[in-house]
């Protein structure tokens, strides 16, 4: 997919981005992509995501997904996991689902709504 030497943090922002332009979501959840970390064999980025509206410019709650691209090999290795959950997945061989986007928001809304300041 991805040549290890030519991955830097800009590089690795285009390859997320492209991936996830790829993936089938509604027009209406828009997204930001951070570059995190990176260490000798490794970076991180993160894609927050969000449904900003007229009345709601700045949303309530936002959802990540963190990804990691492994440059150690020759070709690099690409996987992503949604935040609060521990199972890694690879672009080539998962289906992204936006409703994984609506769960994460759903959650979030509720422990705001339960939680009084």
């Amino acid at each position: 997919m991805v040549s290890s030497s030519e991955v830097n943090e800009e590089s690795g922002v285009s390859v997320v981005d492209k991936i996830v332009k790829a993936w089938d979501i509604n027009e209406c959840w828009l997204y930001c992509i951070d570059f995190m970390e990176k260490t000798e064999t490794v970076l991180q980025f993160r894609v927050k995501w969000s449904i900003p509206t007229r009345r709601a410019p700045i949303p309530a709650a936002t959802a990540s997904v963190y990804f990691t691209i492994d440059i150690s090999k020759a070709e690099a290795q690409i996987n992503y996991v949604l935040e609060a959950q521990r199972l890694i997945h690879q672009p080539d061989k998962s289906v992204f689902r936006e409703k994984w986007l609506k769960d994460i928001i759903t959650t979030k809304t509720m422990m705001m709504d339960d939680v009084t300041f």
